[in-house]
């Protein structure tokens, strides 16, 4: 099937060289999925099926998350013979990036996939690629009844003179902290909360020749997180505010001195070695065999640690915060993780079938099912009836979650400059291969100069 498109639309997307996602193999077909997203299948009573593709990063049956998604995939395909869904999802961010923007330069976007929201990818909705849902919304309120309202806002581009909403959100999350309490405790050291606890610590961390705290740099995502987690414990929010509206540069003082901070965790040994080797996954693998002490991640990967083998050490905290700045101690990274979102328009071929699988995969029993499987732990975009007891690290998220007084996504998702997000998590890993913290500013200012310099 071949999506009836705007060219002027379909000329401005093929055109940009844009990052359409956030913050974690999958199946190995090309950029833009199978062809048979084009030429159908054949169902058994030998009718023409219709064709959709998913492309989420939900593709490690390890995590439990997406293990409950991929079986989720297989439900869906036994109950639905006419549909022809295709999963390419892969976990590697990059990958999933690729496949997206290819499929859109060849007109032919994905039909369902993740959307990250905020202004950073206003041209997708300007451009046709993602599908206004408010007028789904409309005729079945039952489907999103019991969806948290302040959710949906990075997908409201009301503000911009856009009317619509352009994604229905998944979970929520927070960027934590998980430590292994076992470590501290065999060594006499007090669980550190803070950056000044923590570089104190790490002397007697690395002489045991344990990781103080695993960084797995070979996911880009990982620096951007990174930084914006730290700046909302310095600056709060202001930092955000001010580079968007361009009062700060990325080369700025207060940038660079985030930037300087994250290199002498790093030169002083708080990450380890070789963090281009490995990625957020290895971060976990490392907290689980006791090779890290630390993991800063999120709130999605507490029913994965819950399945460690030794779950019972590991303790949950809020991103750490300085002695220094304690009045930002409850600042936050987090909000909505992403969005699902569709290509599909009314009068396509293919739109009810694709309808029917963005409402499956986020249905209150979708949710219902993925609130079962996890035990009640994690976060979730909808409420529901009857809660489930939550585990310890939930209980713990939640105590310094529940505190947060102000919360924001990456930085850069807030900036119309769509490739800021790669530009700025790709020198951000430079960090591992020897840059230095004005250099890593200066280039990333001179692309924001250079794509001010073409939109006067």
């Amino acid at each position: 099937m071949v999506k009836k498109r705007n060219a002027v639309g379909f000329l401005m997307a093929m055109a940009m060289v844009l990052s359409l996602f956030s913050g974690c193999s999958g199946n190995n077909s090309g950029a833009g999925g199978s062809s048979q997203a084009s030429a159908g299948g054949q169902n058994q009573a030998g009718n023409e099926k219709v064709a959709v593709r998913i492309l989420t990063r939900y593709s490690n049956p390890d995590n439990v998350r997406e293990k409950y998604f991929i079986d989720r995939v297989a439900k869906f395909k036994s109950e639905n013979p006419d549909i022809d869904l295709q999963d390419i999802s892969v976990s590697d961010e990059n990958s999933r990036d690729t496949k997206f923007k290819t499929s859109v330069a060849s007109g032919n976007p994905i039909e369902v996939f993740n959307f990250l929201g905020y202004a950073a990818n206003i041209d997708y909705v300007k451009n046709g690629v993602v599908a206004d849902l408010d007028p789904l919304f409309k005729e079945d309120p039952e489907w999103t009844k019991n969806y948290k309202k302040s959710l949906f806002s990075p997908v409201d581009y009301s503000a911009y003179g856009i009317e619509g909403i352009y994604g229905i959100p998944t979970t929520p999350y927070g960027v934590c902290t998980f430590y292994n309490k076992a470590i501290f405790d065999k060594l006499g050291i007090q669980i550190p909360e803070t950056w000044e606890q923590i570089e104190a610590a790490a002397p007697k961390l690395i002489e045991k020749g344990i990781t103080p705290m695993a960084f797995g740099a070979k996911d880009n995502y990982r620096g951007g997180h990174f930084l914006t987690a730290l700046s909302m414990k310095v600056y709060g929010a202001d930092l955000k505010d001010r580079l968007i509206s361009g009062e700060e540069k990325w080369n700025g003082k207060d940038t660079v001195s985030l930037i300087s901070y994250m290199k002498k965790l790093y030169d002083e040994g708080v990450f380890g070695k070789n963090n281009l080797a490995y990625t957020a996954d290895g971060e976990l693998a490392k907290l689980e065999s006791g090779e890290a002490a630390i993991c800063f991640s999120g709130s999605w990967n507490i029913a994965t640690i819950n399945g460690f083998s030794n779950a019972k050490d590991i303790v949950c905290k809020g991103f750490p915060y300085f002695e220094a700045h304690q009045e930002n101690k409850d600042m936050w990274m987090g909000g909505p993780d992403d969005f699902l979102a569709i290509s599909s328009k009314p009068g396509d071929a293919d739109y009810d079938a694709t309808v029917k699988v963005l409402k499956y995969f986020s249905s209150q029993d979708y949710w219902q099912g993925l609130y079962e499987v996890q035990k009640g732990s994690g976060t979730y975009p909808v409420s529901f009836g009857e809660v489930i007891p939550a585990d310890t690290l939930t209980n713990g998220f939640n105590e310094y979650y529940n505190s947060a007084v102000n919360m924001i996504g990456e930085i850069e998702q807030y900036d119309k400059m769509a490739a800021l997000m790669d530009v700025v998590r790709t020198n951000m890993q430079t960090i591992f291969s020897g840059s230095k913290a004005q250099e890593i500013g200066d280039v990333i200012q001179g692309e924001v100069d250079n794509y001010l310099a073409s939109n006067k």
